[in-house]
């Protein structure tokens, strides 16, 4: 009934117009639907069950007007590495932490802080990675250390994400880049050695592989700061990046090296199609685009194994 009055509200709006509520006058049509009950009733409907906030999360999605940001490239990333500098541990770790934002497409509630909790489910959960989630293995699969030289790959197991309604978790691995800079096996050995060697100091740290102390995180508004700056260098409006940016652009990504939607959607850790609104068109996505159309729209009559019939060529 919840999903059917929902989608009356976004249909008509149920008001002279016939205009469709915006998200916070569904919102407070629904408190005043759990008052008349309480009232009238004597019966409490808890409307902030599982089943409604995933109705509640669709709606936003429909009905608000978010502004799209433009996704991170490459370019960028050096160009974030480069006006970093001389790093020092703190610095080596909001680095990491970006890298892996981008090829593991992260949210930011799962890299950064302010950490909070997820009560959506009914099970309060904390999506942010945990350091002991995060394992180096050789190229035989067995684990070895953050200072190992011969890392091949890195997997990090998200005990819980925004899409993940169960509880289920998610393993998701990757494999060297052989690229000195931008490798996701190098930045989550980076990020480990540095909270190592914050312990070995007797730091005291939060469980988060983004820890900087026992309550805090590396923020994702100074992510976000880092982004800005390097999109302004680059003469890029800084209006349209964000700390979102790091997970669109590892989406495009995935979209130009050829990967199937639903290895992106697997990915991105994504519980629906949605991020398709995300993916922006780069160059490398079309670069054979134009021979591809000529080939594909060229009928050539005399090749083998081609025969006419009613007018059509066809493959004998």
């Amino acid at each position: 009934m919840v999903g059917l009055f929902a989608g009356l509200c976004a249909s008509e709006g149920h008001n002279r117009a016939k205009t469709s509520n915006k998200f916070q006058t569904f919102d407070g049509k629904m408190a005043a639907v759990a008052f008349a009950h309480k009232a009238i009733r004597n019966a409490r409907l808890d409307y902030r069950d599982p089943e409604f906030e995933l109705i509640v999360q669709g709606y936003k999605r429909t009905n608000s007007s978010v502004d799209r940001k433009q996704p991170v490239t490459t370019p960028m990333l050096r160009k974030m590495r480069e006006m970093l500098g001389t790093m020092d541990r703190q610095a080596e770790l909001l680095w990491g932490s970006v890298i892996l934002g981008f090829f593991f497409l992260d949210r930011c509630s799962e890299l950064w802080g302010p950490v909070t909790v997820d009560k959506s489910t009914g099970v309060d959960r904390a999506h942010c990675v945990k350091a002991h989630n995060v394992i180096v293995r050789d190229s035989h699969g067995v684990q070895v250390s953050p200072a190992a030289t011969n890392a091949h790959s890195v997997e990090i197991v998200c005990e819980s994400h925004k899409g993940d309604r169960i509880g289920q978790g998610v393993t998701i691995r990757h494999y060297k880049s052989n690229d000195p800079l931008l490798c996701p096996v190098t930045a989550a050995q980076a990020c480990l050695r540095v909270r190592a060697t914050w312990r070995a100091e007797k730091v005291a740290l939060g469980p988060y592989l983004t820890s900087i102390s026992r309550r805090d995180t590396i923020k994702k508004s100074k992510v976000a700061s880092i982004i800005k700056a390097a999109a302004t260098s680059m003469g890029l409006s800084p209006k349209d990046h964000s700390s979102h940016s790091l997970r669109i652009g590892g989406a495009c990504a995935l979209l130009a090296a050829g990967k199937s939607d639903l290895v992106i959607r697997l990915m991105g850790k994504w519980s629906s199609w949605c991020f398709t609104v995300y993916t922006r068109l780069r160059p490398g996505m079309i670069r054979d685009a134009a021979s591809s159309m000529i080939k594909a729209s060229t009928w050539e009559c005399h090749e083998p194994g081609l025969m006419t019939l009613e007018g059509e060529v066809q493959r004998a």
